[in-house]
């Protein structure tokens, strides 16, 4: 059974690449011809939404909450007889593997508190935060999601594949853990912590949190897309910026706008900067799991610039579930 679900897993991966090669081999003309730039602006326009709110403190909250749950549930595991802090200079590939499996559904744990802590923070600042964050859930949003994995995974799995035959064998303890205990329990647990809460955790710190944040302050120094409004609205908005201080023209002119309209989803950004910061963020934070941030910079490029132009963390987090899902599942299967 699990030989034949490890073919049919392959011959869906086979099918998915052959998209792929399809898909990016109509676009290339296009890249060259128009820049990538030029090409990433036109293919998936932008869409228009409200400026983003949050900025360094959600970032804290979010990442402290990570940090302080995880520590407080190993100290309770170690009362508990469970877990027992390793040696100074002892890592984690020094553990056995039942240990492994404490760390991992304790990080799991501290994953869902930040995301709760996180969200709570934002919809007790403003009840309609959470859609405004990009979170809401979209049909459209879910079926692009899908798209994009199609089209964005098996160039990421290739380069993948790549550097660990040229540079650094690919590591992680949770495939470590699933080699050595593979249980349909043990699977069933390091699945809900690494296919369902790390992406959404991830993408919420990464994408929503730091590259949102970024790309208010980059757009805040390269100036802010005009929202389409009446004439009216326009004029009073140059009345209203030729009487400010010129230090404050750029950085309250997102919400200079919302003031006057009092419309919803006159932003849209404009550097692209932020994306690769985010991404750099990323990858580096999976350090120390062989060549794994290579391809998961790649990864996290794309994944960027779908949030940068729908303003949804949907299809960022879709995408991130279905590869780690299928890492698991394959690994699992082998």
């Amino acid at each position: 059974m699990a030989e034949n679900l490890y073919l049919l897993l392959n011959a869906a991966l086979l099918v998915c690449a052959g998209i792929s090669v399809v898909f990016w081999a109509r676009l290339l003309p296009a890249i060259f011809r128009q820049g990538v730039r030029g090409f990433a602006d036109k293919w998936l326009p932008v869409k228009r939404r409200e400026c983003p709110f949050w900025g360094v403190a959600e970032i804290f909250v979010m990442f402290g909450a990570m940090v302080v749950s995880g520590q407080l549930l190993l100290l309770l595991a170690q009362q508990k007889g469970w877990y027992k802090f390793p040696e100074p200079g002892a890592s984690l590939a020094d553990q056995t593997p039942e240990t492994l499996l404490v760390v991992l559904v304790i990080s799991a744990l501290a994953n869902c508190i930040s995301i709760a802590l996180i969200l709570l923070w934002m919809w007790n600042i403003d009840r309609g935060n959470i859609g405004k964050f990009g979170l809401s859930l979209n049909p459209l949003m879910i079926g692009l999601g899908a798209k994009a994995a199609v089209t964005l995974l098996p160039p990421v799995l290739a380069v993948a594949a790549l550097v660990n035959l040229l540079v650094l064998e690919y590591e992680h303890e949770v495939l470590d853990v699933l080699q050595q205990l593979g249980t349909p329990r043990v699977f069933a647990v390091l699945f809900f912590g690494t296919a369902i809460v790390t992406p959404i955790a991830e993408e919420i710190l990464f994408r929503g949190l730091i590259q949102g944040w970024l790309q208010r302050l980059a757009d805040r120094v390269v100036g802010q897309v005009e929202p389409i409004e009446s004439d009216l609205v326009d004029g009073q908005l140059a009345i209203d910026e030729e009487k400010a201080p010129l230090s404050s023209k750029n950085a309250d002119r997102c919400n200079s706008k919302a003031e006057v309209t009092g419309a919803m989803g006159s932003w849209e950004p404009v550097s692209y900067w932020p994306i690769f910061a985010a991404s750099i963020l990323f990858a580096s934070m999976h350090m120390g799991q062989g060549a794994a941030p290579v391809p998961l910079f790649l990864l996290s490029l794309g994944l960027g610039y779908l949030y940068r132009q729908t303003g949804s963390l949907i299809p960022c987090i879709v995408v991130h579930m279905i590869l780690n899902g299928m890492t698991l599942l394959a690994a699992m299967l082998q």
